[in-house]
């Protein structure tokens, strides 16, 4: 049996209602990186849940791409950047079964990423 990210996320994301699961401030890593962006630099966020990285990195005024499993949090990214006025290309995606860009932004943000299932998680057995 596997596991359903999907709907993992989807449920998670819906639970929190209105509000955010993980808050609408940027990771305070990525944050902690602004004087390395440049306005018009091209972002790839992958797994970007409700969006809080890629609006934020769209508001220092790059151009961003974001990916995320869950259309749930896709809604509440779209309307998150909505509300700060800023435009993000939002992608539904695996990443463990996406066809990656080649050559297409100058970075890629990866943070927080939870892939791993209950049962392949370190320390646990897979039977």
């Amino acid at each position: 049996m596997s596991f359903d990210h999907e709907a993992f996320w989807s449920a998670r994301y819906r639970d929190a209602g209105d509000d955010f699961l993980f808050g609408t401030a940027p990771n305070s890593f990525l944050a902690s990186q602004a004087e390395r962006f440049g306005a018009g630099m091209s972002f790839l966020t992958v797994a970007d849940g409700e969006g809080r990285n890629a609006v934020w990195l769209a508001e220092q005024g790059c151009r961003v791409t974001a990916t995320e499993i869950s259309p749930v949090a896709l809604e509440k990214a779209a309307r998150l950047a909505r509300g700060r006025h800023v435009s993000v290309d939002w992608k539904a995606a695996d990443i463990l079964n996406w066809t990656w860009p080649q050559d297409t932004y100058d970075a890629v943000v990866g943070i927080f990423i939870q892939f791993a299932t209950p049962r392949s998680a370190p320390g646990r057995s897979a039977a």
